[in-house]
């Protein structure tokens, strides 16, 4: 691989500019908006199968719309056109990316400026910098003459920011239809993250194998409107901010999953390690099996312990994020509407129905209508085998994890967003939500903030991975 080539066709993809425009969530937008919206779609697609032609002379490829592109890059003993067996695996990707703050950024947010080894712009963590990270590494294995063992499919999806709808449910619903199934299945997801964890000195390999569910809800109070000098006594917007205050007094119920069990088992094992102990596989087992059991007792204790700690907060119970509060649009005007809208990452067991029941409980007034927004998706259960660090898929991860990020301990994890992979759920044995980088806490504050940027060493790392991954299949 040529590392100046690399780099410059990864500056050539954040160039394209592939955000969405703003547009009520309640209405399409118009025609001449979503042409122009889709244009830079359609100009990336373009732009792989310039940047990569030895990949794309090599594999089956179908442009099912702007937002979906796949490619079956075909096993060893598989011949092009025919269907491919159980053992295929599935990678996923995204090249839209979310809107920017332009005035807020230090430089060009799809300028791609490189300075202090970094490489700013937007998509370039989320998720620019693994698609080609992965195009690269591809393109070099086939130059090279390498050719998989088994089938490996790519599945890049143009709205991943705004749903899937349109790429990934369109392609999973392709695959249905051609009776396509996968081992497994690799999307973004956690890092290999540094000092994240309290207590952790040592690189985690964040293997994601489960995927809490999303829900926005509109919360809304209708009231006469007229001039602010004769307000009524009950105010809609008082109404809205009782019912506000309610929620955030009176969070979801505390609950320790089987994926979080299994989480805090191979801390405490890696916690005995760093002070001279020798934790084995099955007290990790036992350790997670008792916490299982224990897990209504062990949960609110848990949460306690972990109070000010959002990121493990959000691994112990589903959140409630306010995102945005909408009044009069004059100072001097009483409303006719008040709303809210409060974003939600379900954990398992709670669906999408039962997290609007429960909030709809603890509001408990019938003058503020709840109304749900956009697509919903209930949780993502982990494959039972990836609990246990074992299952389609696990031992070649950590395989490629322990060749690139050398004392990395992969362990399961729970991914507190939303990725393309839940709707390709039922056509695989599991799924992994990992993007191989070595990122800080200060590194991962960039995603979707302004300044977003990656190390040139990281994108390097990323491309050595899945070169040693797709080595393996």
């Amino acid at each position: 691989m040529e590392r100046e080539g690399a780099v410059e066709r990864f500056r050539r993809a954040i160039r394209i500019r592939t955000d969405w425009p703003e547009s009520p969530r309640e209405e399409g937008p118009p025609a001449e908006v979503l042409e122009a919206a889709e244009a830079p779609l359609k100009a990336f697609q373009d732009f792989l199968a310039a940047a990569y032609p030895r990949f794309l002379r090599s594999t089956e490829h179908w442009v099912l719309n702007p937002y979906a592109l796949v490619y079956r890059w075909p096993g060893s003993a598989a011949l092009p056109g025919e269907t491919p067996g159980p053992e295929a695996v599935l990678i996923l990707a995204h090249y839209d990316v979310v809107p920017v703050e332009a005035d807020k950024w230090s430089v060009d947010p799809f300028g791609a400026e490189i300075k202090g080894g970094f490489m700013y712009g937007r998509g370039t963590q989320d998720m620019k910098g693994n698609l080609i990270a992965l195009m690269e590494a591809v393109e070099e294995l086939v130059i090279r003459g390498f050719s998989p063992r088994r089938d490996i499919w790519f599945a890049f999806g143009g709205d991943e920011e705004r749903s899937g709808l349109m790429g990934a449910q369109t392609t999973a619903t392709w695959f249905a239809g051609r009776g396509q199934r996968f081992s497994w299945i690799l999307d973004e997801g956690s890092p290999v993250t540094i000092n994240q964890i309290r207590g952790i000195n040592i690189p985690l390999a964040l293997f994601s194998v489960e995927e809490k569910g999303f829900l926005s809800l509109e919360l809304a109070v209708d009231q006469k409107p007229g001039h602010s000098s004769r307000p009524p006594r009950v105010q809609a917007v008082a109404l809205l901010a009782r019912a506000l205050l309610r929620i955030s007094r009176q969070p979801f119920p505390s609950r320790l999953s089987p994926t979080v069990a299994a989480l805090f088992s191979h801390l405490a094992a890696l916690r005995s390690r760093e002070r001279g102990g020798t934790p084995h596989p099955w007290a990790i087992a036992l350790r997670t099996a008792v916490l299982s059991v224990l897990g209504p007792l062990v949960a609110p204790v848990l949460a306690f312990s972990f109070r000010k700690d959002p990121q493990i907060l959000a691994l112990l119970r589903t959140t409630v994020a306010m995102t945005q509060l909408e009044g009069s649009l004059a100072d001097n005007v009483m409303p006719s509407r008040v709303r809210a809208v409060i974003n939600m990452r379900l954990l398992a067991p709670w669906s999408v129905d039962d997290a609007i029941n429960y909030i709809s409980w603890i509001i408990g007034d019938d003058r503020v209508k709840i109304r749900g927004l956009g697509f919903a998706s209930s949780p993502v259960p982990a494959h039972p085998e990836h609990e246990h660090a074992r299952g389609p898929g696990w031992e070649e991860m950590a395989k490629a994890v322990a060749a690139v990020f050398p004392g990395a301990v992969p362990i399961p994890f729970i991914m507190t967003a939303a990725t393309d992979s839940r709707h390709y759920q039922k056509l695989a044995g599991g799924i992994f939500r990992f993007s191989p980088m070595r990122l800080s806490p200060a590194d991962m504050s960039s995603v979707h903030g302004h300044d977003e940027r990656i190390s040139l060493e990281n994108f390097f790392l990323a491309i050595n991975f899945y070169t040693t991954l797709f080595e393996m299949l």
